[in-house]
């Protein structure tokens, strides 16, 4: 028997390095994608669309007891500006602070419906007039290698002018002290980005804007005070380029 073993070992020995000849040669490892890193400070530019609805709540009955002077209207146009922020990856996750610079550019505006008498086209008119604006939110997301998908929140000031005039035909102004600047409220956002290369970002975005009611008083004529209102929530879409430093 050990006669057999030790002939077997023998034989092992001998075969082994002709058939570690005929095994197939390795090729050259294939290495992994790197995945996109999402950490570091990034600024961009961006540019859509914004539209919004606005109403003016006549609350002290100018034209009519309330809520007869209660009318809504949809200002709209042009948002674009700066974005700039600062992301940190922690795995799939992604936590950052962006702020924003730009136009927001809410215009339009409505005349009280008709009424038995004659009218001008500045006969009781609410109008809300567009203007510059700055944003800061937080931002979380998920991100799939060079794909993020994230929602933010914060808070949003912009000059922005609501107003209620009245001119009679001869262009006689009814009513002194007829608007409001400058509108303050919250933000909410959902958007994606992609990674088009280790340092180009692009994005899409939605976001919603709500800047409560803003008042004044105006006073008419005969100076007896009324009071206005101007409810005013909007949204907008906009596509951004951002470059990560």
């Amino acid at each position: 028997m050990k006669r057999i073993l030790m002939a077997g070992v023998a034989a092992l020995a001998i075969a082994a390095p002709a058939l570690a000849a005929d095994l197939p040669a390795k090729g050259p490892a294939i290495m992994a994608p790197a995945l996109f890193n999402w950490s570091g400070f990034y600024i961009g530019v961006d540019g859509g669309y914004a539209w919004g609805r606005a109403r003016l709540i006549d609350a002290t009955g100018y034209n009519g007891a309330p809520p007869v002077g209660n009318f809504n209207y949809n200002p709209e146009g042009f948002q674009g500006g700066l974005y700039a922020g600062f992301n940190w990856q922690s795995g799939a996750l992604v936590a950052g602070v962006e702020g924003e610079f730009g136009w927001l550019g809410l215009n339009g505006s409505r005349q009280f419906p008709p009424y038995v008498g004659v009218r001008t086209p500045f006969d009781s008119v609410a109008a809300t007039r567009g203007g510059w604006y700055a944003a800061l939110a937080g931002r979380i997301g998920v991100a799939m290698n060079n794909w993020l998908f994230y929602a933010k929140a914060g808070g949003i000031w912009a000059d922005i002018r609501s107003s209620f005039t009245d001119t009679d035909p001869i262009g006689t102004t009814l009513v002194a002290g007829t608007s409001v600047t400058g509108r303050s409220g919250w933000l909410g956002a959902l958007g994606t980005e992609v990674g088009l290369t280790p340092n180009l970002i692009g994005r899409i975005e939605w976001s919603y804007y709500n800047f409560g009611t803003a008042s004044h008083t105006a006073t008419s004529a005969g100076g007896f005070p009324f009071t206005f209102r101007h409810p005013l929530t909007a949204h907008s879409l906009r596509v951004g380029l951002a470059w990560k430093m």
